[in-house]
């Protein structure tokens, strides 16, 4: 279970009329401040609670949503473009003193949920007036991005992954407000304003959001019965992030002031309850290893500091309670399993064994084969989805020609994949852009980052709004939400038609110090020229050849080996693209030339000191820095 706090969304409003204080000088302008007013107007009443509209009448004017937190995100949708285009209009005459004086005279005026003087003052909450109108965008945004967070809340028992989804966007919505929206506010006018108006709070939103989408994975995960070991690293991954969190809070002790005690306490609650469950999962397992006497100095550290972190508010007790009997239930039987069997001495104190920060695991790249020629790469928290082939077949459109499906990942779906923050595609073929994967795709992500060979574009364009198009020797950077950041570099890979056409794409992609490159290119087919100027750590290509009659699909043997060669490679990661469940006539004449031993062979006579390291698909391969 998790600990919820629903007070970010419970923001009040006083009443604006635009068209009482802007002069229009035509009728349709003058509607389109009514309208405005009138979308405002249902906003305030639903958050101020003083609507006496019906709730039936309430549900069938939304269409029929049953929903309160869906209805007020609807009310917010119809608002928030209204409010934005008066706000493009207002910026082409902002010089006006007209203008000006009218906006003063709307009188913005908006509670904080945060603050400890609102939620405890008598005469209600106090009211905070900011004389600008991204002032009232960006605190209407943020009453959109804290109902997205409840509603999050509110599915999180029916659907976990739309309630991860949520929170995501919630975390997205907040860190635009952080970064776009309120520094601009900031900077204008050194006024009294509510915590919600500041770019730290806002920060702290977006990390308590995305802490909260990755709770809701860990569930999903441990229903699919995910190893002990990785789950103690996802629970402690979230008390990193509300670590995160609290060193922002207490780096801005002036700003935060008046700063509300049971938030203070709802973030330090979360961080110990995941630190609890991080210890509960690292004892199991070191027990599994057989470290029975480690697991039981773990579970009671464990327990000392959960007993010493318990929350006042009721709910948040009861959850943390159930916890905390649970790991001492396991500790009791650790303790009599050690008792009776191992004899084992108990560590405690620095003896114990302690689950490495992010910090230390900066600059590694987690490599997860998702068969075929996919991958999910994690480089220092940006995470990158190459050539996804995650819905149906890969068949070209010629199913009766060729047919293929994955061996081992057959039940591994879109919704399986963590957040992405891009997608990478090598080759305009459906082996690599494959459509059947990147519609669906599109559709829960149209933002998403794409970096691309130009030859995808007409199947790119339609689908995604946001793809870069790289040429080789072309490069761009990915920025992730941790605010980690990795180059990726075009370059040039094998053309798939005459002569004259430009070469696909393979890409080196560069950890955010510069300490590690990635080599990638799915078909072992490079321009020695270009590469010969590169380095790479990391080198992945297939190295069992691929061979039609008269024809190589993809290279391999010693092709990978002079490739590692010329890039001093240090690690060679052997992907295995042409094994596959296929059928069809295709795929009865592809023969495979070579062996990963053989390739190693080779590899040992001419770079004695690379390693190999053979991916097994689903399970990330942890490269750290040399």
């Amino acid at each position: 279970m998790m600990l919820h706090y629903l007070q970010p969304a419970k923001l009040q409003s006083k009443k604006i009329v635009f068209e009482d204080v802007f002069s229009a000088r035509d009728p349709a302008t003058l509607e389109h401040l009514k309208e405005l007013s009138s979308r405002r107007r249902v906003i305030e009443e639903s958050i101020n609670q003083s609507s006496f509209i019906t709730e039936a009448i309430a549900r069938e004017m939304s269409g029929g949503l049953t929903s309160h937190c869906l209805r007020d995100l609807q009310k917010l949708e119809q608002y928030l473009p209204l409010l934005e285009n008066l706000i493009f209009h207002v910026d082409l005459v902002c010089s006006n003193h007209r203008v000006l004086c009218w906006i003063l005279e709307l009188q913005i005026r908006w509670s904080s949920a945060l603050s400890s003087s609102s939620l405890f003052n008598l005469r209600g909450p106090k009211f905070f007036q900011i004389d600008n109108l991204r002032y009232e965008l960006g605190m209407t945004l943020y009453l959109y991005a804290a109902l997205l967070r409840e509603r999050a809340i509110e599915i999180l028992p029916a659907d976990l992954v739309q309630s991860a989804t949520l929170f995501r966007e919630a975390s997205g919505v907040f860190q635009h407000l952080a970064n776009e929206v309120f520094p601009s506010l900031q900077s204008a006018q050194s006024v009294e304003r509510p915590l919600e108006a500041t770019p730290s709070m806002c920060t702290v939103m977006s990390i308590i959001c995305l802490a909260e989408a990755q709770a809701v994975t860990i569930r999903k995960a441990e229903e699919k019965g995910t190893t002990v070991g990785l789950l103690a690293k996802l629970h402690y991954g979230i008390t990193e992030l509300l670590g995160e969190a609290t060193a922002i809070v207490y780096s801005n002790t002036k700003e935060y002031k008046d700063i509300s005690s049971s938030f203070l306490e709802f973030i330090s609650s979360c961080k110990a309850l995941h630190e609890l469950r991080s210890r509960k999962y690292l004892a199991e397992s070191v027990k599994i290893g057989e470290q029975v006497g480690v697991a039981v100095g773990v579970l009671r550290d464990a327990l000392i500091n959960g007993k010493r972190e318990l929350p006042g508010e009721e709910s948040w007790r009861s959850i943390f309670g159930k916890e905390i009997d649970a790991a001492a239930d396991m500790l009791r039987k650790f303790e009599n399993e050690n008792e009776f069997v191992w004899h084992e001495k108990i560590p405690s104190g620095d003896e114990l064994p302690r689950l490495q920060a992010n910090d230390e695991f900066a600059q590694t790249f987690n490599l997860t084969y998702l068969e075929g020629n996919s991958w999910l790469w994690d480089i220092s928290g940006v995470r990158v989805l190459v050539d996804p082939i995650l819905v149906g077949n890969l068949d070209f459109g010629i199913p009766w020609l060729y047919d293929a499906a994955k061996k081992f990942l057959k039940n591994f779906e879109l919704t399986d994949l963590p957040q992405v923050d891009c997608l990478l595609i090598t080759q305009s073929l459906d082996d690599h852009c494959h459509l059947k994967t990147l519609k669906p795709l599109s559709e829960m992500s149209p933002n998403l980052r794409v970096i691309a060979t130009p030859n995808a574009k007409p199947l790119l364009d339609p689908l995604f709004r946001n793809v870069t198009y790289l040429e080789p020797g072309q490069e761009s950077e990915v920025e992730a939400e941790n605010g980690s950041k990795v180059r990726i570099r075009a370059t040039a890979g094998p053309v798939l038609g005459p002569p004259w056409q430009r070469p696909e794409n393979g890409y080196l992609v560069i950890s955010p110090q510069g300490q590690l490159t990635l080599y990638y290119e799915p078909h072992c087919v490079y321009n020695k020229d270009f590469l010969e100027k590169e380095h790479a750590d990391i080198v992945i290509t297939p190295v069992i050849k691929q061979l039609l009659p008269n024809f190589t699909l993809v290279s391999g043997q010693e092709d990978a080996v002079q490739l590692a060669k010329l890039l001093h490679a240090k690690f060679i990661v052997p992907m295995k693209n042409g094994d596959l469940d296929s059928k069809g006539f295709l795929a009865s004449i592809i023969q495979g030339e070579g062996t990963i031993e053989s390739f190693k062979e080779l590899l040992s006579k001419e770079l004695p000191d690379a390693k190999t390291l053979e991916p097994t698909p689903g399970e990330p391969l942890h490269i750290p820095p040399p």
